[in-house]
């Protein structure tokens, strides 16, 4: 008895140890943890032969060159700095959390322990980086040393290049969109010194260069950091300068432009997509073939009691036997709005029954648009959009809802829905203020493509209604007007567009939506 006792135990106690090494860190993993020591030390060798081969090298003749940017960078500092960056891993491998993770052997904390040893990795290359960086910046004074006159010259050529976009901009685009749009002079002027600055920064730049150049060749103590960082910002600035040039003419050339989106007509069309599965019922193999007919259009009414239905309910079953027998388990005008066929694509195998369910429901929106752009007047057909957006422009027919006149900037275009045209009244590119004789009131009359605004009385935008949308709507909230009796002039429900009969034959109002 004592003997099989010993035995229970000694088994008991493997069991325990092998559930322990099942739950335990992965054998590799931990592997890896053990030997980020050696890497450390193996880093911790190559920083301190390249800190003793650069003391070696700080007590030599060739020395006597790289003093002053040695002194004036403290290139020593780097090495300290990587030390630092060793001890401070191997802390985190022998005291810190590397370790603790280690000797809690949690499988379920692996993950965490590869994000510490990614971190561990991390620092050991940041202390080979930045010991290698006074070998570096030595090589780097050398070249300068030896290429200065090369340096200098690609600079000038850079600066060369600045100085004919300056031109550019100054002697002909900035004058003539100054000209074209003498309200906006101060902004196009805001948004080049920018790019001036590049320029007058470049020519400092160069100048200092060239100082430093000079000494070069007279033989004298040249700064050749000077001379380096100055010829890369001349470079750098040209660079920069290529692709703030683009912008810079891209943004004035958006006050050419002329923009606007009218809402014409909306729809929203509701579909449902009916799947079957069918099978053998005297096959000794049972086996299924789905199949899923194409998304059926139907009327609001159809969709909605699809959408609603339980998904589990099964809505029809079909047979084959005895000529076919087809049972609908929903109402019946609903199901057959679907105008489903039960054999369509039949299997080719003998199946004689089969279910249907209900796959999926859902809308499709869309507007038509009348665009009016630099001019040119088109009509869109119809353009598929989100239901939301549908949704949020449902009381905006007949209305901008997005505009942009001349003299303007993109990000100062109108996002608010407006009357049609309202955003461009008081521009003269667009229209005039004249007066109504038989009321005295000033109201603005437009030009050529905008001229289909003008409505007449009672549709007219005098000065009153403008300076309202400008003063308290605009890019604030949509502006429907008003009439007398306290409705919408503007919008969906606006007598503008119930009193024309352009909108009573749009596919929104055929459905009920006026």
């Amino acid at each position: 008895m004592k003997r099989k006792r010993v035995r229970t135990l000694w088994l008991v106690g493997t069991a325990w140890i092998f559930f322990l090494s099942a739950c335990g860190l992965p054998g590799e993993l931990k592997k890896e943890a053990r030997q980020k020591t050696e890497q450390i030390a193996a880093a911790r060798n190559v920083v301190s032969k390249r800190k003793a081969k650069y003391l070696d090298l700080k007590a030599s003749d060739r020395f006597k060159f790289f003093e002053v940017y040695a002194k004036r960078e403290n290139w020593e500092a780097h090495f300290q700095e990587a030390e630092k960056q060793l001890n401070q891993a191997e802390k985190e491998v022998t005291q810190g959390r590397v370790a603790f993770l280690l000797k809690e052997n949690n499988k379920e904390k692996a993950g965490t322990l590869r994000v510490e040893l990614v971190k561990i990795d991390r620092m050991i290359r940041r202390s080979m980086q930045i010991s290698g960086k006074p070998w570096e910046r030595m090589k780097q004074l050398e070249r300068i040393r030896e290429n200065a006159p090369q340096l200098v010259n690609t600079a000038e050529k850079s600066l060369e290049t600045i100085h004919r976009m300056i031109d550019s901009l100054e002697k002909s685009f900035i004058p003539k969109a100054r000209t074209d749009y003498p309200k906006r002079a101060e902004d196009i002027m805001k948004r080049f010194a920018p790019l001036k600055k590049l320029q007058e920064e470049a020519d400092a730049a160069l100048m200092a260069a060239k100082v430093q150049l000079n000494l070069h060749e007279a033989g004298q103590n040249a700064d050749y950091a000077v001379l380096g960082a100055k010829t890369d910002q001349v470079n750098a600035n040209m660079d920069t300068l290529k692709k703030r040039d683009k912008e810079y003419r891209a943004k004035i050339n958006e006050l050419y432009q002329s923009y606007t989106k009218i809402l014409d007509d909306m729809k929203i069309d509701y579909y449902v997509t009916v799947g079957r599965v069918s099978w053998d019922e005297d096959s000794d193999y049972w086996r299924e073939h789905n199949y899923i007919y194409p998304p059926r259009k139907v009327n609001r009414k159809v969709y909605e009691y699809f959408a609603k239905l339980n998904p589990k309910m099964v809505p029809a079953t079909y047979s084959s036997s005895w000529g076919g027998r087809y049972k609908i388990y929903v109402l019946d005008h609903y199901w057959n709005a679907l105008k489903i066929n039960p054999t369509r694509n039949w299997p080719a195998r003998a199946d004689d029954h089969a279910e249907f369910w209900i796959e999926d429901t859902f809308p499709k929106a869309f507007h038509k648009y009348i665009l009016v752009q630099n001019g040119k007047r088109r009509k869109t057909g119809w353009i598929l959009i989100d239901e939301e957006d549908y949704y949020d422009y449902y009381n905006d027919l007949g209305m901008e809802i997005v505009s942009k006149p001349y003299g303007y900037f993109e990000e100062e275009r109108v996002k608010e829905p407006s009357p049609p045209g309202m955003a461009f009244v008081g521009n003269s590119r667009y229209g005039e203020w004249r007066t109504d004789h038989s009321t005295g009131r000033s109201f603005w009359y437009y030009y050529g493509i905008y001229s289909f605004l003008n409505r007449g009385p009672g549709y007219r935008y005098y000065r009153n209604d403008w300076n309202r949308w400008r003063g308290k709507y605009r890019n604030r909230k949509p502006y429907y007007g008003g009439t007398g009796a306290g409705g919408a002039t503007w919008g969906t429900y606006g007598t503008y567009v119930r009193t024309d009969g352009r909108y009573r034959n749009t596919d929104f109002a055929k459905k009920g939506g006026l």
